[in-house]
């Protein structure tokens, strides 16, 4: 009799160790981090709506004779407290920044200049950021018939790259122009910063088999032009060799 009795609280002592011990599952089974109590859920990328991607701008209040005011638009993320917009000035590389809580956004803009933007999606609850595409515009001023074409984006080699034991490289990059009237690429690349030497013209965006020496630093760059000859100079990038 006794022995069956030590035999029962053994049992009850155990299921209540069992019910009660530490475990790393949430509330529901899940462990913590998951979706269960404690989760952090991060801010998801906002979808761009307007002005459209690599497209001419028209839709703005002109204010001056150099300036008019655009609203941008962009659909909510989720999990997002605030927006970030970032702005480029294409011709000058200046970045301006602007916050809202709102999904749309009136910026005053040069006339006459092409522009990149894109959203950064933000929460209070986490430093996690989500950053949306990147898109191209040229806001519009009036009496212009066609446009220069954007700045070509340099694509690779990327900014900074180390290349070892270099005997040649390819050279790529993205042009774009609201026209879509583009006639050719010149391409500069030296040891100077910015580059002087024309090594090809092209109509393509990409050169192959550029010859190296080793122990360098250099220096590239696209000319775009168009066939009303409208030309833009994209960013001067730089890369190494040992």
């Amino acid at each position: 009799m006794k022995n069956n009795i030590k035999l029962i609280l053994a049992i009850f002592v155990l299921a209540m160790l069992a019910s009660c011990g530490g475990s790393d599952d949430g509330p529901d089974g899940e462990p913590d981090g998951g979706d269960g109590e404690g989760a952090v859920n991060i801010p998801t990328a906002a979808a761009l709506i307007f002005p459209l991607k690599d497209a001419e701008c028209n839709a703005g209040k002109i204010v001056s004779n150099r300036e008019s005011t655009v609203i941008f638009e962009w659909n909510a993320s989720d999990f997002t407290t605030k927006y970030t917009l970032q702005l480029t000035n294409l011709n000058t590389q200046e970045v301006e920044t602007f916050e809202t809580i709102n999904t749309e956004l009136e910026i005053t803009l040069l006339l006459g200049t092409p522009y990149s933007w894109k959203i950064t999606s933000s929460s209070s609850a986490t430093a996690s950021t989500a950053e949306s595409e990147v898109w191209k515009l040229f806001n519009a001023g009036p009496g212009i018939e066609n446009y220069a074409p954007f700045p070509a984006e340099l694509v690779s080699p990327p900014m900074g790259l180390t290349i070892t034991n270099p005997t040649t490289v390819d050279l790529l990059w993205k042009g774009s122009d609201v026209d879509g009237d583009i006639s050719e690429y010149e391409v500069y690349m030296d040891n100077n910063n910015p580059p002087v030497t024309l090594i090809n013209t092209v109509t393509k965006s990409e050169i192959k088999d550029v010859t190296l020496q080793a122990n360098k630093i250099y220096y590239w760059q696209v000319v775009t032009k168009d066939l009303h000859n409208n030309l833009t100079k994209s960013s001067v990038f730089e890369f190494r060799t040992k």
